[in-house]
């Protein structure tokens, strides 16, 4: 896990100061501090999915984006790891303090963790507002397909 977050960043540091960049790294992705320094020299392998996942937010996160693009991050996971990743992203937002921009079909990940989205109808945003409203002018064929998880 510390190869793969120190080899995101492209740079060579001496082993100490990896290690402290990582954990702090690590409790950004929701990781706790005894979590993160125990996971630090696991194979990936060796991780739950849900951790795994967390591990693949960090490795965006160590490079200290002024944006992060999530990409249906809670696609075909499990209800369980679904809920842990949402409270990393969560968690890792609020700590950075930066914009997040999530693409989703799935409506209750959206209510939950953004304040503002973007309707697209045909490829074209149509809407943009604070999340309710925006959500409050789907369709109903709409709310059907974000109630699916994609394919």
């Amino acid at each position: 896990v510390l190869d793969n977050l120190t080899d995101a960043i492209g740079l060579e540091f001496p082993k100490e100061l990896a290690m402290r960049k990582a954990v702090i790294t690590l409790k950004m992705a929701g990781f706790t501090d005894e979590k993160s320094k125990e996971i630090l020299d696991r194979m990936p392998g060796h991780l739950s999915e849900g951790e795994r996942h967390r591990v693949a937010l960090a490795q965006v996160l160590i490079r200290e984006p002024r944006v992060v693009i999530l990409d249906e991050p809670t696609g075909t996971m499990d209800p369980i790891t679904k809920v842990d990743v949402k409270h990393s992203i969560m968690h890792s937002r609020e700590e950075m303090e930066e914009t997040f921009i999530v693409v989703s079909h799935d409506m209750d990940f959206v209510r939950d963790t953004c304040d503002r989205i973007a309707l697209m109808r045909g490829g074209r945003i149509v809407e943009i507002g604070k999340t309710e409203e925006v959500l409050a002018h789907l369709t109903e064929e709409e709310r059907k397909v974000m109630s699916q998880p994609p394919a």
